[in-house]
């Protein structure tokens, strides 16, 4: 047995030195990753969110005798003053025309009737600026009695309506606007009056406002591009191809088997987002032909996502300039609020995937 041993291999040592000396290379093959850095940016929610055109929204809506003032940032938060009428306004609406308020007591007089409804709020083709059409979870208001010294002393019933449902609401009591403001696009008002509990000083001077509440917690009720670089993607290739190395970098695209974009973030905005990448032909200044490939970007810190751009390689192959665009999305039907302090801060890099097969020379002995 043990002379077989010996005979076996003999015959294998043959055999390897008869195949050496037949090659002239061997092939080694290779599966390294290729690590590319991006970009770092940092953007603010001053970048994503007008709160300019809010405030224009939010005026057009509620209209001239209104005042709007922002109230917090962290939730982003209005208040809303609406004067709905003056002292003069509620004078001319007391029979025998007293010319101030001395002496006046009873009621209830009719400030507004159904025959002459007055328009309260106007939505028509008002939206929140870059976030779009929103559904705002809600709206606490007053109606609120200014210009006596003890509110108690008047007393204000009166009745919202829009096309069909009417809303009963009195002075000093809080109630929600929400639920008609997000479902009407005109609200009236369609009955008022006012009841003098106590007989007024001649010096009074009451004025009847409607105080909103607008805290930014909201639902999308269609995705909202917020933020693109496309205006501002880098003229140069991504990979930094020019004329006298872009055929190695070719021969490695060639070879590439996988591209993996990780994406490093703090989201501190509020909001749950999503992020779209998209291929960008530098040259002719516009998206490759491929698919974009969309993630969702979470509320919080030092979180990480990764986008498969695998489905790239060939763009990137035949479109030189090649960069990539970034588009940041409000989802349809997420709810969150808007921290105007917040940003979403990104760094974001490349991971290659290759397979490389590079010859060897060997000469036999």
């Amino acid at each position: 047995m043990k002379r077989f041993y010996y005979v076996f291999l003999l015959l294998v040592v043959s055999i390897f030195l008869f195949t050496s000396c037949a090659l002239e290379e061997i092939e080694l093959k290779m599966d390294p990753t290729i690590q590319a850095p991006i970009a770092t940016e940092s953007i603010t929610m001053s970048d994503l969110v007008d709160t300019g055109e809010i405030e224009s929204s939010l005026s057009e809506s509620f209209g001239s005798d209104a005042t709007v003032t922002p109230e917090s940032d962290n939730p982003l938060t209005y208040g809303v003053d609406l004067k709905i009428f003056d002292s003069q306004d509620i004078l001319d609406e007391i029979p025998g025309s007293p010319i101030n308020f001395g002496g006046v007591s009873g009621g209830p007089y009719d400030l507004v009737t159904s025959d002459a409804s007055l328009m309260l709020v106007s939505l028509d083709g008002t939206t929140f600026g870059s976030l779009g059409e929103i559904s705002l979870t809600s709206l606490p208001a007053t109606l609120v009695v200014t210009g006596i010294s003890d509110p108690s002393d008047v007393t204000i019933e009166a009745t919202l309506t829009t096309s069909s449902t009417p809303t009963g609401i009195s002075s000093g009591e809080g109630f929600d606007l929400g639920p008609l403001f997000n479902e009407y696009s005109k609200i009236y008002l369609e009955e008022m009056s006012i009841t003098f509990n106590s007989t007024l000083s001649a010096d009074a001077s009451p004025t009847i406002k409607l105080l909103v509440d607008i805290p930014f917690e909201f639902t999308i009720t269609e995705d909202v591009e917020l933020y693109t670089n496309e205006d501002d993607v880098p003229q140069e290739d991504i990979f930094g191809r020019s004329g006298e190395d872009a055929g190695v970098l070719s021969d490695i695209l060639d070879d590439m088997e996988s591209l993996i974009l990780h994406m490093d973030y703090d989201n501190t905005t509020g909001l749950p987002l999503k992020m779209e990448v998209q291929g960008w032909d530098v040259e002719n200044d516009g998206p490759t032909a491929s698919e974009p490939e969309t993630k969702v970007i979470t509320v919080g810190e030092d979180k990480t996502v990764e986008f498969n751009l695998t489905g790239l390689i060939e763009d990137m192959k035949v479109t030189v300039p090649f960069n990539l665009v970034f588009t940041v999305i409000l989802p349809e039907s997420e709810t969150g609020t808007l921290n105007m302090d917040g940003s979403l801060d990104l760094s974001l890099w490349l991971d290659l995937g290759t397979d490389i097969t590079i010859p060897i020379p060997i000469r036999a002995q």
